[in-house]
């Protein structure tokens, strides 16, 4: 998995199979399975004196261990293996409990062991994931016949599959902002491949490899790689109908559960107008008019800047956050952010060229090739240059060009291109990582025309910049800083905050809040923070009160 290239991680995720690359129970469960068969088989070999019950399953659960050890000993690694632990003893037991009783008695000894797993959202996935399986064979089971005959089986794996697809849509949804349409198809391509011929010749290959048996090992990684470079081509054959599904659709995707409890309570036999009114609830936003306002939104990109101006259709971006070795946060935040608000990237403006705001430009382009762009590089394929003087009308917004005076070919932290954002009763300035001198011409050249209802703190609240000059003349009601939390700077300085605290200006990080949201409707204006209103969590009020920086 960590040798994947991106191109095989989107292929899996546009066709609904990217769970089976997770270290899960199911991987766990299969190295238990098949120890337990081993074992087996061997005793046929050995005296009936030598022959116990419990030897295979305490061998096979060593072999699970050393499976789990070997991936890391991950978090749902461990909780996969606690799993399997508590099951055997209700298994040896012979606890005559439901399957829901065992569910609930896993999961309190899971807390018990950890308590803080409940913070985990890798926790609740799998606990989810398993509480679904549970229902789907509880409320929607197969007649018993199909369960006995070996003919039925591609039927009972349809009844599985699509079950599950329906009742983890919200999660898919919320975890990838999309759905594909083939997923059904390609899991029963892909998990047959995985868990009867790659799973099984890496863990064979494994064996072959301590036993010194080098040969064997080398024709079962051949298996392993032949058939995942097939299934990659399969795959990569079926992915042509993934759909980006935006937030308005998050109600619609619990249909699958409302369809399975209607079902089996038979619900639309006598309340059928209920029904259909639970469905027209659902789907109002979708008809949702456009409302009169435009939204402004720091996203928290950790050290980097990206800020999303949107009116709810389309979008301009102020920078692109930063490119890491494998990903960048244009692919794990931006995209997904867009995706999400069904928003239309319509421009991209670039402060500057430092990779922190830069990264994601090359990712953004190839989304939305149509997308304008505009920065004081000469060497980038400007649509629109930005230098002192400009102006951009879009939406109803204008976005004036304060700064560079002229373009250079590589632009660094004084060539910031900064823009002010204004709807003609509240602005916004941008500044990038605009530097003090830069600051003292802004102040020279325009004097009260800085006046900024919100201020994008400059250069990360770095001691450089933010100096009392510029702040007396911007005046801004709130401002924000972008920067990750424990960076290495010690960003934003004390000094810098001491000047804001001085001047009673409001100031908020995301480092400590989260994604930031202004939303400007006519005469008013209202700023939330991911961790306080948006999305709040109850340990962000303990969590969330620690020091961005050690």
């Amino acid at each position: 998995r960590s040798h994947m290239v991106d191109e095989h991680r989107i292929i899996m995720m546009q066709t609904g199979v990217a769970h089976l690359m997770a270290i899960s129970g199911m991987h766990i469960l299969l190295v238990f399975g098949l120890c337990c068969i081993l074992l087996k088989v061997l005793m046929f070999f050995i005296p009936q004196r030598f022959i116990y019950f419990f030897i295979p399953i305490i061998i096979a659960w060593l072999a699970a261990l050393f499976y789990a050890w070997l991936t890391g000993l991950n978090p749902p690694a461990l909780r996969a293996m606690l799993a399997l632990s508590i099951w055997i003893y209700l298994r040896i037991k012979n606890s005559q409990i439901s399957a829901w009783q065992k569910l609930n008695r896993i999961i309190a000894l899971l807390l018990l062991f950890d308590p803080l797993m409940i913070l985990s959202e890798s926790f609740w996935l799998s606990c989810y994931a398993v509480v679904s399986l549970i229902f789907l064979f509880d409320w929607l089971p197969l007649p018993k016949f199909l369960n006995y005959k070996k003919r039925w089986y591609w039927v009972r794996l349809l009844h599985l599959q699509f079950g599950l697809t329906l009742l983890l849509l919200p999660i898919q949804l919320v975890i990838f902002q999309g759905i594909s349409l083939v997923s059904l198809l390609t899991n029963l391509i892909a998990i047959p491949v995985i868990t009867l011929f790659t799973f099984p010749s890496i863990i064979f290959a494994l064996l072959f490899s301590v036993s010194h048996c080098f040969h064997l090992a080398l024709w079962c990684w051949f298996i392993a790689n032949k058939s995942l470079e097939l299934l990659f081509v399969s795959l990569d054959k079926l992915n042509f109908l993934w759909f980006d599904i935006s937030a308005d659709f998050y109600f619609l995707s619990i249909l699958g559960w409302l369809a399975f409890v209607v079902v089996r309570t038979e619900l639309w036999r006598r309340f059928w107008l209920t029904l259909l009114i639970i469905l027209m609830i659902l789907c109002t936003p979708l008809f949702k008019q456009q409302e009169d306002y435009w939204r402004l939104d720091m996203l928290d990109v950790g050290h980097g800047l990206a800020i999303v101006i949107h009116n709810g259709t389309s979008a301009v971006l102020f920078d692109t956050g930063a490119k890491w070795e494998k990903s960048s946060a244009a692919e794990r935040i931006i995209l997904p952010f867009l995706r999400w608000h069904n928003l239309n990237l319509e421009g991209i403006i670039i402060s500057h060229q430092h990779n922190d705001h830069i990264g994601g430009l090359d990712l953004l382009q190839s989304r939305y090739p149509n997308a304008w762009l505009m920065s004081s590089s000469s060497a980038l394929d400007n649509h629109y240059q930005c230098l002192a003087g400009n102006t951009i009308v879009w939406n109803n917004l204008s976005v004036n060009v304060l700064w560079p005076t002229q373009l250079v070919e590589y632009a660094q932290n004084a060539d910031s291109c900064v823009v002010q954002v204004t709807d003609g009763h509240f602005s916004v300035l941008l500044t990038g990582d605009l530097e003090r001198n830069q600051e003292y011409q802004l102040v020279t050249k325009f004097r009260n025309e800085l006046a900024s209802t919100i201020l994008q703190i400059p250069h990360h609240g770095s001691s450089t910049s933010s100096s009392y000059a510029f702040l007396n003349h911007v005046k801004p009601v709130k401002a924000l800083i972008s920067t990750s939390r424990y960076n290495p700077w010690r960003l934003p300085s004390d000094k810098v905050i001491a000047r804001y605290k001085d001047l009673d200006i409001d100031y908020y990080i995301t480092a400590k809040t989260g994604q930031i949201s202004l939303i400007f409707d006519n005469q008013k204006w209202i700023l939330k923070t991911m961790r306080s209103e948006i999305k709040p969590r109850w340990y962000h009020d303990w969590f969330g009160s620690l020091p961005i920086y050690e």
